[in-house]
């Protein structure tokens, strides 16, 4: 059984909003932009699986640790 933590922020600014909101796009986008390069590569018999370009890409925008952890996610997928 996999368990779900639910949190409720509370964000006092527009700002804090914005940049809570930026930091889930860039994950997302990350992710996305792994799977896509993955399927591509699966697809033409290349198996190239290396995710360094996505990683520098992105760990400036949403934290090493967690361009670590959305890698090792795409991984289990």
């Amino acid at each position: 059984m996999k368990r779900t933590n639910t949190f409720r922020l509370v964000l006092k600014t527009k700002e804090q909003k914005q940049r809570l909101l930026n930091l889930a796009n860039n994950c997302s986008k990350m992710y996305n932009e792994i799977n896509h390069k993955r399927r591509q590569s699966f697809f033409s018999g290349e198996f190239d699986w290396d995710t360094d370009e996505q990683y520098y890409k992105y760990k400036g925008l949403v934290g090493s640790a967690t361009a670590q952890q959305i890698i090792i996610k795409n991984n289990e997928a």
